[in-house]
């Protein structure tokens, strides 16, 4: 069985245009919760060389971090949001809390169609 060896990149230019080039940041960004549990550390193999990675297509799981760390994220021309379970009504109010990832009940992040 084959492995595909990953394009190794320094810019965006250098991958296709499906993906953008990770370079792996120094520090990361966690969740409040995460932080509490994992303390800051520098990633100690940092370097200006990184990975082409895919956009994630219109439809996809996401979190609303991985761009904060240098992921590609969604496609462009979508962006991550929270999606509620079809079964579920949307919630009527929506409450935008500086530094909290918004779960307003059932559902999950996913990559739509910016509006």
């Amino acid at each position: 069985m084959a492995i595909a060896q990953a394009t190794v990149c320094k810019l965006k230019s250098e991958c296709a245009s499906s993906q953008c080039c990770y370079i792996k940041p120094e520090f990361e960004v966690v969740s409040k919760k995460r932080q509490s549990i994992l303390p800051l550390q520098p990633i100690s193999t940092h370097s200006d060389t990184g990975v082409c990675e895919n956009y994630k297509l219109e439809g996809v799981p996401c979190w609303p971090l991985e761009t904060m760390n240098g992921h590609c994220g969604c496609t462009p021309g979508t962006s991550c949001q929270f999606v509620p379970e079809p079964t579920l009504p949307a919630p009527t109010l929506v409450a935008i809390i500086q530094r909290s990832i918004y779960m307003p009940g059932p559902g999950s992040y996913q990559c739509v169609t910016k509006v």
